[in-house]
């Protein structure tokens, strides 16, 4: 199934998730036609990928959820939310500044998920979700996924994914606003970034460790630069 972002020009209609599980909420019959759903616990983390931004607060279902201020490059660790309807909100620490509302999420009992504040090319911000993969790599192994979030490319100029030392492309062909399958890979592991026109991309070392998933989403400064960012999932 795909997941809707809040976008607005034409180009943006690709920019959908594949995810299994997460839904967005539909238009329903009669209230007494209706049966409740059992609800239960769902966790959820918040990504900051809005470069020059303040520190973000998630708020879910209008009620504050976070700890600790988010600043941009980092990931919170998972917070405890009830499944069900929810609608997200990432606002300015402190303040009642709502930057970005997600759309109602019917999420399922037992999902781990992550939300995305992001500014898309068009200089709108959004807020997304994207299920997260927590089964266990094959021992002495570590997973990883890659997700394209420099909004200064277009979706015609898809970002080639590397392992330092290896001959075979991890990622042949990762467009904007697309995130890869998971891989397991080595511990240590570093990668290399490609994309037409891009001449600043330094080796990327996220930091690796045996036993763990992660989510690599790739940024840049411009059209012209990649830069990657390591969320420890587990």
């Amino acid at each position: 199934m795909k997941i809707s972002m809040l976008l607005s020009s034409k180009a943006w209609m690709a920019f959908v998730i594949s995810i299994t599980g997460l839904l967005l909420l539909s238009s329903c019959g009669k209230d007494d036609d209706i049966t409740p759903e059992p609800v239960g616990p769902a966790k959820v983390k918040y990504v900051n990928t809005v470069q020059g931004s303040a520190s973000q607060d998630l708020y879910v279902n209008d009620a504050k959820k976070s700890t600790e201020p988010v600043a941009y490059g980092n990931a919170s660790a998972y917070l405890d939310i009830t499944s069900g309807v929810n609608v997200f909100k990432v606002q300015d620490a402190g303040t009642t500044t709502v930057n970005a509302t997600s759309q109602a999420y019917q999420i399922p009992i037992g999902i781990y998920f992550s939300i995305f504040y992001h500014k898309l090319g068009t200089g709108a911000y959004t807020a997304f979700a994207i299920e997260d993969n927590m089964s266990a790599p094959t021992a002495g192994k570590a997973k990883v996924r890659f997700f394209n979030l420099n909004s200064f490319l277009s979706t015609s100029t898809p970002i080639s994914i590397s392992t330092v030392g290896q001959t075979e492309i991890l990622v042949p062909k990762l467009e904007y606003g697309q995130a890869s399958i998971y891989f397991e890979v080595n511990p240590g592991a570093q990668f290399t970034f490609t994309a037409t026109g891009v001449t600043s991309a330094p080796v990327f070392n996220g930091g690796i460790v045996a036993g763990k998933n992660y989510t690599i989403w790739i940024d840049g400064a411009s059209a012209t630069s990649l830069a990657g960012h390591a969320i420890l999932q587990n």
